[in-house]
């Protein structure tokens, strides 16, 4: 089941959008909570007493703490939630992006652009929870393919380098790996003979290295920079 939440203060703004979304559940075939409310803090309580939403829908403009702080809360709590600001205010774009990633859709709302980021929504979140299996010393292990930055190459040893500091190692040849890993839904891309990186954690790509969103800058080979490079503007593409 997916939880969404709706914020607005304005009552029919918020009934409207909920509409929209139930409409998209049926369509979809998918079991979906909608839950409402009239401000920043009604929707961080909602969050505190019931568990973690898949999306978060709001205005940024909201009596008490407005939409902004609400999404900074909201991800100090769950990175993954997915905040969309649905505004007709457009001077609030910079501040936006402390919140990224996001996604924006003008007032007055089209239910087309609503069933468009909630396809998107969907898909991102089947990205994250695909699983990854492999074995070391006798045990069995199961990751999940959207935590992982980097996988690098150690001789033998393949390291692999995911949020929340973990680390695991496993025995494996990386041009094997890349093969494996070309079949499934999360994208990533061989940057050097040792590097095997997750395209969704690349923070940005300059001549010569890319910076992940864990801080740590990794050589691009020679030979691979025409491929990062179509890479990365494909990856832009598809997210704008």
């Amino acid at each position: 089941m997916l939880r969404i939440a709706v914020c607005d203060d304005i009552p029919i703004c918020v009934d409207m959008l909920a509409d929209g979304i139930k409409a998209w559940a049926d369509e979809r075939q998918l079991n979906v909570q909608i839950e409402k409310f009239a401000s920043g803090e009604e929707v961080l309580c909602g969050q505190e007493a019931a568990g973690d939403y898949a999306a978060v829908f709001m205005d940024i403009e909201l009596d008490g703490i407005d939409g902004m702080e609400t999404a900074m809360k909201l991800r100090e709590r769950n990175r993954m939630v997915s905040i969309v600001f649905v505004s007709q205010y457009e001077q609030y774009f910079k501040q936006m992006f402390k919140i990224y990633p996001f996604r924006y859709i003008e007032k007055p709302v089209s239910r087309q652009k609503v069933w468009e980021v909630l396809d998107q929504i969907v898909e991102e979140h089947r990205l994250f929870y695909e699983s990854f299996f492999f074995k070391y010393n006798r045990r069995n292990f199961h990751i999940a393919l959207g935590e992982v930055f980097y996988f690098v190459s150690e001789k033998r040893v393949i390291r692999i380098l995911m949020e929340n500091d973990k680390e695991y190692v496993f025995y494996e040849k990386l041009d094997d790996l890349e093969r494996i890993l070309a079949d499934y839904n999360n994208r990533f891309i061989r940057i050097h003979q040792s590097y095997l990186v997750n395209g969704r954690q690349i923070e940005q790509y300059l001549p010569g290295y890319v910076v992940m969103r864990n801080g740590d800058v990794l050589p691009v080979s020679r030979d691979k920079k025409g491929k990062i490079t179509a890479f990365y503007m494909d990856f832009i593409e598809e997210k704008s």
